[in-house]
């Protein structure tokens, strides 16, 4: 998308009437794409690491037990808060998960590694932004899509609502590289806080990593810690792939059919 673009590489604090006119669509069909979270619903958080509880031989530490972190450790810092998917450096916001599975996975340890999880309760209503419902493959996958694309006609504007909330919904859910340059954060973090801006209390987006969903609330006081963290110790990481480069052309299998199926 041309908006994303822009904030990347052009312009990044300035809007212009274009992208203002994106925040207006944007706002004015949110109330589609609200969900309300109720007071007392659970979630999971996760953090790399854990602590460690010395055991002591004749006054000499011989090993040490993994223990949860603690409760402060399991919040992001309110003057520290590391640059996130939703959250710019120095901003920061709590990220949630629906499930253990998916609040381990989002956190990307590798084997061996030691993960610490607890539980969160939310302490108050929410209303938040769903960018959970959309496919994540599929924008211009439909033939009459493809077909105006390649005619390149002028999509209605029903259509292309409905292609900027694809667009947001992906863009919400791509993981995003360690490694990469901080910029491919700028869209995401603009459009978050136009909703954080205008009374929303998060936003919620799939996980690709699992099946699950999660929950980025920008009040990190929104939710608390119940009881005990547990610690994990990851064993075994399923990796699945597919060739980009160069295409490769999947054969149609041949479907067999007897004499009953052609009559």
């Amino acid at each position: 998308m041309l908006f994303a673009i822009k904030k990347k590489q052009k312009e990044r604090y300035f809007h212009d009437s274009e992208t203002h006119e994106l925040f207006e669509t944007l706002l004015t069909t949110a109330k589609e794409h609200t969900e309300s979270i109720s007071k007392g619903n659970l979630f999971w958080r996760a953090q790399l690491g854990c602590a460690n509880d010395p055991l002591y031989d004749n006054g000499l530490i011989i090993d040490y037990n993994a223990i949860p972190h603690p409760i402060e450790r399991m919040k992001p810092l309110a003057d520290k808060a590391r640059e996130g998917r939703i959250n710019p450096k120095g901003i920061p916001c709590l990220y949630l998960s629906t499930d253990e599975k998916t609040a381990i996975s989002e956190v990307r340890p590798w084997v061996g590694f030691y993960v610490t999880v607890a539980q969160f309760e939310t302490i108050k209503d929410l209303r938040v932004i769903d960018c959970s419902r959309g496919k994540i493959n599929s924008m211009f996958m439909t033939a009459t899509d493809l077909d105006k694309l390649w005619k390149l006609e002028q999509p209605t504007p029903e259509e292309s609502i409905k292609t900027i909330w694809l667009w947001i919904d992906k863009e919400f859910s791509e993981p995003i590289d360690r490694i990469d340059n901080t910029a491919d954060y700028i869209p995401k973090q603009i459009v978050a806080e136009l909703f954080k801006t205008n009374g929303f209390d998060g936003i919620k987006y799939k996980s690709l990593f699992n099946n699950g969903e999660n929950l980025a609330l920008f009040d990190i006081n929104a939710a608390e810690q119940i009881g005990d963290g547990k610690v994990f110790q990851v064993t075994k990481i399923n990796i699945d792939f597919e060739q980009k480069w160069p295409f490769v052309f999947k054969k149609r299998e041949k479907q067999h059919r007897t004499k009953k199926d052609t009559g």
